[in-house]
């Protein structure tokens, strides 16, 4: 058997395991944008929860699938990490995004100010969840551009 160094535990993993287990394995990520052009008229009204149609894959391993209506369907139990970055057109208005993985996880917040807004977290997926986004705004929006990542994170041998 070939050796192969495993950069991630620093051992040299086909030592210990078959090739195929330790050194071949593919990351599961997902890189996608979306933006309000893609819902009827292009416009959100005002207070209405919208699922970003987060569809226009960037990037993407297997181990994803991308559902008609926005997100990130995880193919593998695990540790995923999660981000997502939005702008939206009216800085003034009172905008909520709300990140579910398939439950409420956390809503996006503006550390630069208004007119953008960013979220980061570990969460623990099953085989079968879906990471989407719901946007809410108390006016009218014309733009949101937005960016949400799902990548696994390695197990740990």
């Amino acid at each position: 058997m070939s050796s192969n160094y495993d950069k991630h535990s620093g051992e040299d993993c086909c030592d210990y395991v078959m090739e195929e287990e330790c050194c071949d394995r593919e990351p599961v990520v997902a890189y996608l944008n979306g933006n309000l052009g893609l819902i009827a008229g292009g416009v959100l009204p005002a207070n209405t929860p919208t699922r970003i149609p987060l569809t226009t894959i960037l990037f993407r391993t297997p181990g994803v699938e991308i559902p008609q209506d926005g997100g990130v369907t995880v193919l593998e139990d695990g540790e995923y990490f999660i981000s997502f970055n939005a702008q939206y057109s009216t800085p003034t208005a009172s905008v909520t995004f709300s990140i579910y993985a398939p439950e409420f996880i956390g809503t996006a917040t503006s550390p630069l100010g208004p007119g953008a807004v960013t979220f980061s977290t570990l969460a623990h997926l099953r085989r079968g969840d879906t990471v989407y986004v719901i946007v809410t705004s108390n006016v009218p929006l014309t733009f949101v551009g937005a960016l949400l990542t799902v990548a696994k994170i390695p197990d740990k041998h």
